[in-house]
């Protein structure tokens, strides 16, 4: 049993602060320095803190775990919301309307209707598409410090009538309910952009922010 009058050792101190760390690097890098600390005290019997260097194992290997979950859960349902949602919307929509409704805040089936009907008898059916720029709207806080609440996205599609169509959803992470705000992880609308027929919405009629100046 190791005397407490023994110095501690450094890398179990140094350890156990990496492991609570804000940061997967520093809770990887307790893990790391955990074992180095058990490698050191076993190489130096005058120093003491195996207890610790266990415990910043353990809780570095916890928040690692967590933070590694939490970032490919917000990777595949956040981020790929944004790159993908409104290219899947109109896609399902094709064959389900409902499945285009699951996508939006606004839910009316006879409007999804219409608009994708007429997006079909201008363009044909959806290909493919893909996000090419996103915009923070205007006054609306950033999540986490980097992530915008709400954000104009803009998509290039491609139509088997039209070679190349560009598009501007409004995403929204976070909608605000009462006095806060409530995950929500949809989209508010989205136009198509037609100079020539004029721009196709949904839903029809929408303020887009940022998008009519």
């Amino acid at each position: 049993m190791k005397n407490k009058s023994e110095p501690l050792n450094p890398w179990s101190f140094v350890a156990i602060v990496c492991s609570i760390g804000m940061c997967p690097f520093f809770t990887i890098a307790g893990v790391l320095l955990g074992v180095r600390a058990l490698v050191d005290i076993k190489a130096r019997p005058g120093t003491r803190g195996i207890r610790l260097a266990w415990a910043a194992i353990f809780i570095g290997s916890l928040v690692t775990g967590l933070w590694g979950g939490g970032m490919l859960w917000w990777n595949i349902n956040v981020r790929g919301q944004m790159q993908h949602g409104a290219v899947n919307a109109i896609i399902e929509g094709e064959s389900n309307k409902l499945d285009f409704l699951s996508y939006f805040t606004n839910q009316n089936q006879t409007e999804a209707t219409e608009f994708i009907a007429t997006l079909h008898s201008r363009y044909g059916n959806l290909i493919s598409g893909k996000q090419v720029e996103s915009t923070q709207v205007e006054g609306e806080e950033l999540a986490f410090f980097m992530m915008p609440l709400q954000a104009n996205l803009k998509y290039e599609l491609h139509f088997t009538d039209a070679p190349e169509i560009s598009a501007t959803a409004k995403f929204v992470l976070f909608d605000k309910v009462d006095e806060g705000r409530q995950f929500t992880n949809k989209f508010a609308w989205i136009c198509i952009h037609d100079e020539i027929r004029g721009d196709l919405t949904y839903p029809p009629h929408v303020v887009m922010d940022g998008e009519n100046e």
